[in-house]
């Protein structure tokens, strides 16, 4: 994967951002990371993206990864996050020279990217929601009864809890391996021993938004103003893509389309690279073509 690296001033603080540019694209894919707090460019190489229509462009948000490292006293707050967002796309349209820009959101940035879009509906050509959240708690309650209905299947003793525990989603199917995440992030070209501290400081930088995220409620607005798309794992039973998928069929949007990506769950585009970049590019050609 060709990519580049940078740090610029953004809103007041020196902000990170990993470029993976496509020759000739005029089109760019800003990625927004989930968490809150959790860098998506250390494993952006695992999506190595092929010869495309468009730029993917991450950048670690305040509270997050290296800029975090950069900033450690600059705290995050949603309004802050939207404002950082906002100065992060006109850069980039001055940068790539294009008013084209896919703002993805993944998780928590799925409740970044809605709210933004919502906000500043003139800015981008479209936003596009994976892993996308609607409500945390109804979303905790629907993976409490899948994993009811997988523990009856197998005949185990059910569980007499209000919260599905990680240990159990893991061992019925519907949690990915610890292990193996910090195995591919451990393994990133961009990340060193040096970006160790920032994973474990921004549990607590991040406290503010972790509540933000368990009181959001995406049901309270259901007309865009923008094209909307979502892309959803089959298997993401971290945020239920089931709810994401009742929720999108009231969604009022200019255009629309749901994306349902097999063999994937939670981390969608990197359990299924190539399902991933073919709804971009599909996404892409509706927009643009």
């Amino acid at each position: 994967m060709k990519y580049c690296e940078e740090c610029i001033p953004i809103n007041g603080i020196r902000q990170y951002f990993l470029h993976c540019p496509a020759p000739g694209a005029d089109t760019v894919l800003l990625y927004l990371h989930g968490g809150p707090g959790f860098s998506a460019a250390y494993r952006a190489y695992l999506l190595d993206p092929p010869l495309s229509s468009c730029s993917l462009v991450f950048y670690d948000q305040r509270g997050s990864g290296k800029t975090l490292l950069k900033n450690k006293s600059a705290v995050p707050t949603f309004s802050l996050l939207l404002e950082d967002l906002h100065c992060t796309i006109r850069y980039l349209k001055e940068k790539y020279a294009t008013d084209k820009i896919l703002l993805l959101g993944h998780s928590w940035g799925s409740v970044l990217g809605s709210e933004y879009v919502l906000r500043y509906p003139d800015v981008v050509s479209a936003y596009i929601g994976m892993g996308q959240v609607v409500n945390m708690k109804k979303g905790e309650a629907a993976t409490l009864e899948e994993l009811q209905r997988r523990m009856q299947e197998k005949r185990s003793k059910p569980v007499h809890k209000r919260r599905p525990s990680l240990l159990l989603q893991y061992r019925y199917g519907m949690y990915p391996s610890i292990f193996s995440s910090i195995k591919s992030v451990w393994k990133s070209p961009v990340f060193s021993c040096r970006d160790l501290p920032s994973l474990v400081r921004a549990i607590f930088v991040n406290k503010e938004l972790d509540r933000f995220l368990w009181e959001y409620d995406a049901e309270k607005s259901t007309v865009y103003s923008v094209p909307v798309y979502y892309i959803l794992g089959k298997e993401d039973w971290q945020v239920p893509s089931i709810l994401a998928a009742r929720f999108f069929e009231v969604i009022q949007a200019p255009k629309k389309n749901l994306f349902w990506i097999p063999d994937a769950g939670h981390s969608t585009d990197i359990d299924n690279p190539k399902a991933f970049w073919s709804a971009i590019e599909e996404i892409n050609r509706q927009i643009f073509s």
